[in-house]
């Protein structure tokens, strides 16, 4: 699926998502081969982007999406059991890894969904490693960068948190606050985790940089150096992104997951002094044009689906929760999505 700017469209496309209006009416379906009258109206309406079926050819591992998870969340397991117990990593085996979950990040569409699916496929440590790669490379995708650091960048999110193999389990798996003492040892992470990957001897300073970075924030208040501005090195701030999103979407030891439109936000909000806002502008504009269609759970426990986005306000979207009530959560103030469930 694409989004294009209707001034780029030519009759024939079909439309990649139901098209509605700014009231809520049903303009056309998915599916529907666009005409020039079709353009014409699009033109009147003042409608600029909409979504369009990619055509084009999709490069593919072969492999269903799930089973490369499960074969990524097998490596992982694997190289962090073998950290932990002092043994070199196979960065051989880790590449081909990233290769294996490159090939998949095609459909973003399909990719938001299948890593809901994933969500409690195992321990959060190894899920959160391999979510955080997938994140990573789409993030470089769509910021059109090249094939080989794309590639880097999900390593680097592979390895991010490998550091955690050498802080006590009683802290990592810890259901309430840390205290001072506790929260202080899992700071160590990250520079535990930069000697890990540095001694590997088998992958690139800037993804030592990420495991080491990837918690420092702009305002001074992240770690383990407390660097000011926005001077985190590209891999570490794109993994600090990806990190904060998947962890918020996740459940924790210490907190149930919130929804992508909540993630969102505290991105969007995270992007004013302490994530760099290139990247989080990407992702957020990206992002939250994935979800129409999407059936949500509201906090006032109806069940709706999603049919409008706002793309000043694209966290707060129309939802209709029967064919003849729909709430407009930027308005709605009191009413957020809960959860997605389909």
């Amino acid at each position: 699926m694409l989004r294009i700017k209707v001034s780029n469209l030519k009759p024939g496309s079909r439309t990649g998502k139901d098209l509605y209006s700014y009231d809520s009416q049903l303009l056309l379906a998915q599916g529907t081969v666009i005409t020039q009258e079709h353009l014409n109206s699009f033109a009147r309406r003042g409608i600029e982007e909409i979504f369009i079926m990619d055509s084009r050819p999709k490069r593919r591992s072969g492999k269903d999406f799930s089973d490369t998870y499960v074969e990524s969340l097998h490596v992982v397991k694997n190289f962090m059991m073998e950290a932990k117990l002092g043994k070199p990593m196979d960065g051989e085996e880790i590449r081909k890894t990233t290769d294996m979950l490159f090939l998949q990040v095609f459909d973003e569409n399909d990719l938001f969904r299948q890593m809901r699916l994933m969500k409690d496929k195992d321990d959060y440590l190894f899920t959160h490693s391999v979510n955080v790669a997938l994140l990573c490379i789409l993030i470089g995708r769509w910021l059109k960068l090249g094939e080989g650091t794309i590639r880097e960048l999900g390593t680097a999110g592979l390895l991010h948190d490998i550091g955690k193999v050498q802080i006590d389990g009683a802290i990592l798996t810890k259901p309430g606050k840390l205290t001072d003492e506790e929260f202080e040892e899992m700071k160590k992470h990250t520079m535990l985790g930069y000697d890990l990957v540095v001694q590997s001897g088998s992958f690139s300073t800037e993804i030592a940089n990420a495991a080491l970075m990837h918690h420092e924030r702009a305002d001074g208040s992240g770690y383990p150096m407390g660097v000011k501005g926005y001077k985190t090195p590209f891999y570490a701030a794109v993994t600090a992104v990806a990190d904060v999103y998947d962890a918020i979407t996740s459940d924790r030891a210490y907190s149930t997951r919130s929804s992508p439109y909540t993630a969102a936000e505290v991105l969007w909000q995270e992007s004013f002094g302490r994530l760099d806002p290139r990247i989080v502008k990407v992702f957020y504009d990206k992002i939250t044009n994935f979800y129409v269609g999407n059936q949500v759970l509201l906090s006032n426990n109806e069940k709706g689906v999603v049919v409008y986005i706002d793309p000043s306000q694209p966290t707060r979207p129309i939802v209709m929760v029967d064919d003849n009530k729909f709430y407009n959560l930027a308005t709605d103030r009191n009413i957020i999505i809960q959860e997605i469930i389909d």
